[in-house]
């Protein structure tokens, strides 16, 4: 009677395990088949965040959200590319720890700001802020530290822009150029288009202004930021990612740069 006493135990512990088993079936189907439609969706999910990223920094929030929704997605359903509807550039781009962090940091948390900061970290080149109220200004100076370390915040009225910049770009310190108007030194156009010179297949090197060749640290970053609500256009400007930080409706750049 004892053992068939433990049989029948085990036998009840065994139906339960296989009953809750059972009550996950579909929950565990739904998964699946939520799995597969995201990866489904995901070419043209990450499409719409790239073109996102490359072309909407100029412009406002209302602007961006007509690029995003209308634009983006219509040339996404004409070539039948499945994409997610209800898609957000901050949920996909960047995760609620890493806003928190920004929050911290004195970004404000409005879905403008946070956009800002994913193509401030994301983009591949140099970022220009269009920072009229200076909210960009004071999350890159809590952002970065070593810049009040270093004293490596600048104008390009500095006295020798050179020697600026050249213990940041061998030591990997970031730079913030402050106050841009309407023109960039040209002394920096080997540094935004990242005109290296590799040596030894590893280390590389970058000429400024036709002098000797500085060493260049991968670690090295560039912020520049204008307090012109509307810089004017000019060729220099084309190559540069540009960020609105405006509040206001009013778009404050009118042509797209190019690239990541």
């Amino acid at each position: 009677m004892e053992k068939a006493g433990k049989l029948k135990r085990k036998m009840d512990q065994a139906n339960k395990l296989i009953n809750s088993l059972a009550d996950n079936k579909a929950r565990w189907i739904e998964s699946s088949q939520m799995f597969k439609d995201t990866k489904n969706r995901l070419v043209g999910d990450v499409a719409k965040a790239s073109a996102f990223i490359s072309y909407c920094g100029p412009f406002n929030a209302d602007f961006r959200t007509l690029l995003n929704e209308t634009y983006f997605s219509n040339d996404l359903k004409e070539r039948n590319i499945p994409f997610t509807e209800q898609f957000s550039i901050s949920d996909f781009l960047v995760d609620a720890v890493t806003i928190g962090e920004w929050a911290l940091q004195k970004l404000p948390t409005d879905d403008l700001s946070i956009q800002n900061g994913i193509m401030v970290t994301r983009s591949t080149r140099y970022p220009l802020m269009i920072d009229p109220q200076g909210q960009g200004l004071t999350w890159i100076k809590e952002r970065e530290p070593l810049m009040k370390q270093y004293d490596t915040v600048i104008t390009l009225n500095v006295p020798n822009l050179r020697e600026s910049l050249k213990m940041p770009l061998e030591n990997g310190y970031p730079v913030l150029i402050e106050s841009i108007e309407n023109e960039v030194d040209p002394l920096l156009d080997p540094v935004l288009e990242k005109q290296y010179i590799v040596k030894g297949g590893r280390k590389k090197t970058i000429i400024l202004g036709g002098g000797e060749p500085l060493d260049f640290d991968e670690k090295f970053n560039l912020y520049m930021t204008s307090r012109l609500p509307t810089p004017i256009s000019c060729q220099n400007w084309q190559r540069r990612p540009l960020l609105s930080t405006l509040p206001s409706p009013k778009v404050v750049w009118s042509s797209s740069f190019s690239g990541v």
